[in-house]
């Protein structure tokens, strides 16, 4: 059915439309310009009709109640025929959606109820699964959602929520099951570990999203979540002990979880949890799928075997004339370990220098395991390309010596160790056991070992499933880019992964709050830092951090020897073993009772101590001035543009180590940093 303006009217009406047709669910609009075809959806229902002095004109409305379409210069007595055909035909096409709405309702109600009754912890992929066949379910009404929500408002509500805001409906679901899980395992959050869990270690360690980051601060026990997390995940059932992967940086850090946990479940149940780091995990999954154990090359447990191949491929390479030209060339713009200009190599083949820049170089090449075109491209944009360059060229055929010797033992060495594992989960030579796998220090990951967990956590295991990962990390205490660590990794997590979940670990034990008002606003002066709260559950009135000259140690180590009590420990932590104070070995034997000890910053992580020195905090010693990069270095992940940012994050280490009070020791002209603690008005004592 159609209803157009008379010829005359047309040539009137330019702007309007002219014509109107009555089509399968839907108006036809036609004006001299276009056709505009308006489903049913899109009409309010509500047409007017305005009576002009010779033509009529009929006025539709779209759902927010404005006049979107009109048809002018209609002959009046034709109008009402139209009206009453375009409302009787969306009135039946409404009642057909009505009823179509109510047939499927049931089971749109059914879907998400069944998904909401799962008494766990739910995941951004499994709603989204449900969120896809509900979608699938509602698109059988073709209609939008706002009319589903005009037609049936009460009945489709959930129905709508879940369609419209999936991510809401989600949160209200888990934090729901939070709290419950809160109030069933009371006793169990008080008694698990020797404190009582607080309200954010609960809060992490019930989550189980494909991908969560628990960012935990300096002292905020994140070794604890870990344990009362295994131990929970097997005493409410969720996991059997042998379907738990726990990994670690360090053998003596997976030795204390692991003990720990045994310690919790006991020995029989306790064993069967995998904790290990991932060298071991490396050589455990090689020799399950080789069915022997893996063979390490000498050159990696030998220091005398390795240092007598160094000589041998040295000497052997020097005999060419091309590769001594190629040396002798580079020395004379760049030096090598100390060599330069026109040394004579051919005594230099015992140089224990030489031979450890070489073998950091060959490490580097063989974790990475990418060719020489490959290499070039990602060097191809450093200032220095030319001597990094040049240094490949040097590099490349001990590189390749290195790895004809171990294909030639049949051994591998550390950094395949991890690659070669992570190929043989890919190529599904390993059949997986875990469901759960959890990070331990994930701020130090580096981009080899997070392609072993991702292939860990990416390929279906034994029960076809795939395993969360529960990483706990935190990026302000990032210091180890030279071991191959990547804090982009830790930065850009949810960026990384699609489904991810983080928490944050709120309230640190160790250091008071005037110790945090220093350390943690100076950390975040880098705007790539992540922003949190770490409040102290120590607080103090008094300042716990004080600035001092070199000559003023002996002077606080006397005071404090007066007052420090029975058990309390100093520790002069330094950016290296160089700022060891010549005077230590006196004072530790002069004031016994301060337990004095002392570290590199380095060396400090993971340890804590009442009081704590931080010495040499000079201009060019910390933060340690920028060095030429070698190779090895150009290659690692990319640097940070905020300066000195990795030397900020190692100065944050040192200052949390200290549970008490901290002092900064320079002498001469201060470094930058404790420039800018005075600068800026930090809440620090001035000597």
């Amino acid at each position: 059915m159609q209803i157009k303006a008379t010829p005359f009217a047309q040539w009137l009406v330019q702007g309007d439309f002219y014509q109107l047709e009555l089509e399968q669910e839907q108006l036809l609009f036609t004006s001299h310009k276009y056709q505009v075809s308006v489903p049913f959806d899109k009409w309010s229902g509500k047409v007017t009709f305005e009576r002009g002095l010779i033509w009529g004109a009929l006025c539709f409305y779209n759902r927010n109640e404005q006049v979107a379409w009109r048809v002018s210069g209609l002959p009046w007595e034709e109008c009402d025929a139209i009206i009453n055909a375009v409302l009787n035909a969306y009135a039946d096409w409404k009642e057909s959606k009505v009823l179509l709405l109510n047939q499927l309702q049931p089971q749109m109600i059914e879907l998400i109820e069944n998904f909401s009754a799962n008494k766990r912890f739910l995941k951004q992929t499994e709603a989204l699964m449900m969120v896809e066949k509900l979608y699938d379910l509602f698109e059988q009404t073709k209609i939008s959602i706002p009319l589903a929500e005009q037609l049936q408002p009460d009945c489709i509500a959930p129905v709508i929520d879940w369609l419209t805001e999936p991510e809401e409906q989600l949160k209200v679901l888990n934090d729901n099951w939070l709290e419950e899980q809160k109030v069933e395992w009371k006793t169990f959050f008080s008694e698990c570990e020797s404190q009582p869990l607080n309200e954010s270690q609960q809060s992490a360690l019930l989550l189980n999203e494909d991908h969560t980051l628990v960012l935990a601060g300096a002292g905020s026990g994140k070794t604890s979540v870990l344990v009362a997390r295994v131990n929970y995940l097997i005493q409410s059932g969720q996991a059997q002990a042998d379907e738990i992967l726990l990994l670690a940086f360090g053998r003596q850090a997976a030795q204390e979880m692991s003990g720990r946990i045994i310690d919790k479940l006991g020995f029989e149940i306790g064993q069967r949890v995998k904790v290990a780091t991932f060298h071991q995990l490396g050589l455990d999954i090689i020799r399950h799928v080789e069915y022997q154990q893996p063979k390490l090359s000498c050159l990696v447990t030998d220091v005398k075997a390795r240092k007598e191949w160094f000589v041998h491929v040295l000497d052997s390479e020097w005999k060419n004339a091309t590769a001594m030209n190629r040396w002798k060339k580079h020395l004379k713009k760049w030096p090598i370990a100390y060599l330069r200009g026109d040394v004579d190599l051919r005594e230099e083949s015992h140089n224990e220098k030489l031979q450890e820049w070489l073998y950091k170089q060959i490490c580097q090449l063989n974790s990475l395991q990418l060719d020489k075109k490959s290499i070039v491209e990602k060097i191809e944009f450093h200032p220095d390309v030319q001597r990094l360059k040049s240094e490949l060229n040097i590099v490349w055929p001990f590189f390749k010596a290195y790895e004809r010797t171990l294909k030639h033992e049949d051994a591998i060495d550390y950094e395949s160790m991890i690659t070669k594992a992570k190929a043989y989960i890919a190529d599904n030579k390993y059949e997986l056991p875990w469901s759960f796998v959890m990070v331990d220090e994930y701020q130090d990951i580096s981009p080899q070992r997070l392609d072993l967990i991702e292939a860990i956590c990416h390929t279906e295991n034994k029960h076809q499933t795939k395993a969360t990962l529960f990483a706990v990390g935190d990026d302000w205490q990032a210091i180890y880019r030279f071991a191959g660590a990547d804090v982009s990794l830790t930065t850009g997590f949810e960026h990384r992964f699609q489904s991810t979940q983080i928490a944050h670990l709120s309230t640190t034990y160790r250091f008071n709050d005037q110790i945090g008002a220093v350390a943690n606003r100076f950390v975040q002066e880098n705007p790539m830092q992540l922003k949190k709260e770490l409040n102290s559950f120590t607080k103090k009135k008094r300042k716990a951090v004080k600035v001092i000259e070199h000559q003023s140690i002996e002077k606080e180590l006397l005071s404090l020897s007066k007052n420090i009590r029975d058990g309390e420990k100093v520790v002069i932590l330094g950016r290296n073993h160089n700022h060891k104070p010549d005077s230590f070995d006196e004072w530790v034997k002069f004031y016994p009772g301060l337990n004095l000890e002392y570290n590199t910053c380095h060396a400090s992580k993971g340890t804590e101590a009442d009081y704590v020195f931080i010495v040499e905090m000079t201009d060019g010693q910390f933060p340690m001035k920028e060095r030429a990069e070698s190779l090895d270095t150009a290659l690692l992940p990319h640097a940070e543009s905020f300066p000195y940012a990795e030397e900020r994050r190692l100065f944050y280490v040192a200052l949390t180590r200290a549970k008490k009070k901290v002092w900064i020791v320079y002498h001469g002209k201060p470094s930058p940093f404790v420039q800018e603690i005075v600068d800026k008005d930090y809440p620090v004592i001035i000597e």
